[in-house]
């Protein structure tokens, strides 16, 4: 737990509840993904699953490191245990290269995660639901499924089954559910008799980005733990801690671009989202200064395409439209976040006895910053990535009188 870094709030609940012995049964890790909570959880589940607990300096329980569960927590799973070889079925286990969604092999995950894959630890009292476990399904329905949902069948086979079996090592089990708002209202359903009536030393860990997305039953049955963002500084350290060879100027643009989580971070270096900047941002600045630039709205599209084609090309049985729509919030984001800071750097520029010079001076970033929330509203609403994206360009366009 002490190498988790950011966090202080959401690891003072989970020490005090070590420290006590008290820890919840059902544990929901929310906040912004990239942030850590998938590590954390791992954390916590590693500590509650050793043998022989050492406690630090604030009479914390942490993980011993040489037990026989320690040791079965940091060993691989086999291959033939963790790929699709497992099942050899259907078209979805054929077909395309690459990995899940959340860790891929030499990436790390976009909640700051683990250095292995989810379903690659081989600890028997460990269970991990991902969506991606819908690809190794004995059921074809479900393996040809695009990774958009966690499925019920899944839910069913991979944690109440789980959940109600024997410890193997007879000291307890964590289950942990990974985009837990992915549960569609069919699982959901399907675990809430479980989270109220635990079986014997069995502690769920739901990790959400979106909490909002489960159903009010599954929050009041949780202990909910929070957890925030970073600052910029922060996140450029440790971008530089785990790249040493990283340029200087790259790792302050992708602490920036990240926004806080070092998950968005990672993913920025992995994908090449620097690039962004360079191809993206001074169009902007043209068309802020009334320079027209109507190629903007393709150059938007382009770079979002070939974002998702990369996921895609990278993640096993990986949705395209999902991949775009990724790419869409990380590039609407990254445009809303740069117009922010524009229009904070405008505003203190301004001169409070001259407000018709100040609303001149802040209102492009400002209408800017609404023509992005309009295009998320559009793609919210499936519509045409192009013509949402050449729509935007032209209301940015109008915002700055170009």
């Amino acid at each position: 737990m002490h190498a988790i870094l950011g966090q202080p709030k959401a690891l003072s609940v989970l020490r005090s509840q070590l420290a006590t012995g008290r820890v919840h049964h059902a544990q929901l890790f929310h906040g912004p993904a990239g942030v850590g909570k998938f590590t954390t959880a791992l954390a916590l589940a590693k500590t509650l699953l050793c043998h022989d607990p050492q406690t630090d300096n604030e009479n914390t329980p942490l993980a011993c490191g040489d037990c026989e569960s320690c040791r079965l927590f940091n060993a691989p799973k086999p291959a033939a245990e963790s790929g699709p070889a497992k099942k050899g079925k259907g078209k979805a286990d054929r077909d395309d290269d690459g990995d899940d969604e959340d860790d891929d092999a030499g990436e790390a995950s976009p909640d700051g995660g683990a250095s292995a894959h989810p379903m690659s630890f081989s600890h028997p009292d460990l269970h991990i639901v991902v969506k991606e476990l819908a690809a190794f399904s004995d059921d074809a329905n479900v393996r040809k499924r695009k990774l958009t949902q966690i499925p019920v069948e899944i839910v069913r086979e991979h944690l109440l089954a789980p959940a109600h079996h024997s410890a193997a090592l007879g000291h307890g089990k964590v289950l942990i559910v990974d985009e837990a708002e992915l549960l569609n209202a069919a699982g959901q359903n399907a675990i809430l008799k479980t989270l109220e009536e635990p079986p014997p030393r069995t502690v769920f860990i739901l990790v959400a980005a979106r909490e909002d997305r489960l159903l009010p039953t599954i929050r009041s049955r949780c202990q909910r733990v929070a957890f925030g963002l970073l600052p910029e500084a922060e996140v450029e350290a440790m971008l530089l801690k785990k790249s040493p060879l990283l340029d200087a100027k790259k790792a302050k643009w992708l602490a920036i671009f990240s926004q806080g989580s070092p998950g968005r971070a990672d993913l920025g270096l992995a994908y090449g989202l620097h690039e962004w900047g360079e191809s993206i941002l001074p169009p902007l600045r043209d068309i802020a200064a009334r320079k027209a630039r109507p190629e903007w709205g393709s150059l938007i599209a382009t770079r979002i395409e070939s974002f998702a084609s990369e996921w895609v090309a990278r993640h096993k049985n990986a949705s395209k439209e999902a991949a775009n729509r990724q790419g869409a919030d990380l590039m609407l984001s990254m445009l809303s976040h740069f117009a922010a800071r524009r229009l904070q750097e405008s505003s203190r520029a301004c001169d409070p006895a001259d407000l018709g010079g100040g609303e001149t001076r802040c209102a492009p970033w400002l209408r800017a910053i609404e023509a992005v929330r309009e295009a998320e509203t559009r793609l919210a609403q499936n519509a045409n990535l192009a013509l949402v994206c050449d729509g935007l360009s032209s209301a940015v366009h109008s915002a700055c009188g170009v």
